[in-house]
């Protein structure tokens, strides 16, 4: 059950929450003082509680509490109604609508946020940096990692490339691999893929400068001729 229907059951109590979420649902204090002397009307016998009574009490002007009633019923927290007694026009103030908003606020602070993705591949690239390096990631180099992954966008597979690079060259620390992860995007390198034929390029590049001397291809000469 929620603040709303205890409070339409007759439950007179004012609930903490509601103190504790005052400025996600009160514009201004002076506001929420005002909405108690209606929430107290609607919980006693208390009856033709008027704005001047309200700015008395609070050492206000009838002008400014008549502006906080405007701006409680325009941010539905104060509800009011006009009814006819007896040939007469009276208005009635409703303080429930501020439990509802409160309720809404509770009920959404409880939801699981369907919007967020599981961390599985951060997760399992922490798992793959531990077992590569063989001890545990620091806190400084996990929220590197994070950064690395979900504010710089960076590819995990690419980050895994750059760590099995780093473990080939006895570099095994988040500095070398960072830098590896920054060079390769200066050269524009931001996908697994570009990286492979990059490295592929730049192997057979290394190949066609080999020079051959004279004396090797000789001495091939030599032993083709037995």
């Amino acid at each position: 059950m929620g603040f709303s229907e205890y409070y339409q059951s007759g439950n007179l109590v004012l609930p903490g929450a509601l103190l504790f979420h005052f400025k996600d649902i009160f514009p201004k204090a002076d506001d929420f003082l005002v909405w108690q002397f209606f929430y107290l009307q609607n919980t006693s016998k208390l009856d033709d509680l008027a704005p001047s009574q309200i700015a008395s009490a609070l050492g206000k002007t009838v002008a400014e509490i008549n502006r906080s009633i405007s701006d409680l019923t325009a941010q539905e927290l104060l509800d009011m109604k006009t009814i006819e007694l007896d040939g007469e026009i009276e208005v009635i103030f409703d303080a429930s609508p501020a439990f509802a908003k409160l309720d809404a606020l509770l009920q959404e602070a409880s939801m699981p946020e369907t919007n967020a993705k599981p961390d599985n591949a951060l997760k399992a690239l922490v798992q793959d940096f531990e077992r590569e390096l063989g001890r545990l990631l620091s806190p400084f180099e996990l929220e590197d990692l994070q950064k690395t992954i979900e504010e710089d966008r960076t590819d995990p597979d690419l980050v895994r490339a750059a760590l099995r690079e780093a473990v080939f060259n006895g570099k095994t620390n988040w500095n070398y691999i960072n830098a590896i992860l920054r060079n390769w995007r200066r050269e524009g390198l931001t996908t697994l893929r570009q990286v492979e034929e990059h490295r592929r390029q730049r192997e057979e590049s290394q190949a066609a400068d080999v020079t051959v001397s004279d004396d090797f291809l000789q001495a091939m000469d030599l032993w083709g001729e037995q």
